[in-house]
């Protein structure tokens, strides 16, 4: 019986076959300095798992946090740079954490990255989310120093989207559902309990 490495690593390698073609015109860097691109010339890659590694210049010490983005990476790279520098974003993943200890202890380092697996994210057809799934799997195998346990623990971030939005009407909202593979929207809207109800018409009812 294969295991989830396996299905997941099947999984991945058929999206990646189907849209290959697709890939190959597509930009994968726009780095003006292309020497610099923090991912070595494929910064603009999208849906994937990567590693950064933090390695201090005098002692050596090596820490390691395995990260996901649906986005390119860029975009997710430019997060992380804007939570190193703002004192307010500190907090925002356990490696920004970690560089400020590194910055407030006057320590040189220096962060390299890369691209550890490509997966496919949440899809409304397949109900699964392979990244979350590969990302989980890889923090178990690799085990690096800054992910923290909360972290495999957590739901799939990539439903959100396909969850209740708000609309510029104030009670009601849209929700992306999948209806027999086809995408459709609905409206939600809240009523009291007591409301009548017309025939053939249903109410969700939802208490604020």
């Amino acid at each position: 019986m294969p295991n989830i490495k396996q299905i997941i690593s099947s999984h991945n390698k058929r999206i990646i076959k189907e849209s290959s073609n697709k890939a190959s015109t597509t930009k994968l860097c726009n780095c003006r300095d292309k020497p610099s691109c923090p991912l070595q010339g494929k910064c603009l890659e999208q849906s994937l798992v990567y590693q950064a590694t933090v390695s201090e210049t005098n002692t050596n010490k090596i820490d390691t946090y395995i990260g996901i983005t649906e986005n390119t990476f860029k975009t997710r790279f430019n997060q992380h740079m804007s939570s190193f520098r703002l004192p307010h974003k500190k907090s925002a993943t356990a490696l920004s954490e970690h560089v400020w200890k590194l910055k407030d202890n006057k320590r040189d380092f220096k962060i390299s990255w890369e691209i550890i697996e490509k997966s496919a994210a949440y899809s409304t057809k397949t109900k699964k989310c392979n990244l979350c799934l590969s990302e989980k799997y890889l923090i178990l195998e690799k085990k690096p120093t800054l992910n923290k346990r909360k972290e495999i623990l957590s739901t799939c971030m990539h439903t959100r989207k396909y969850l209740l939005k708000n609309t510029k009407e104030s009670r009601r909202h849209n929700d992306e559902l999948d209806l027999n593979g086809h995408d459709a929207a609905i409206e939600i809207e809240a009523v009291p309990d007591d409301a009548p109800k017309e025939k053939g018409q249903k109410h969700c009812v939802v208490r604020e």
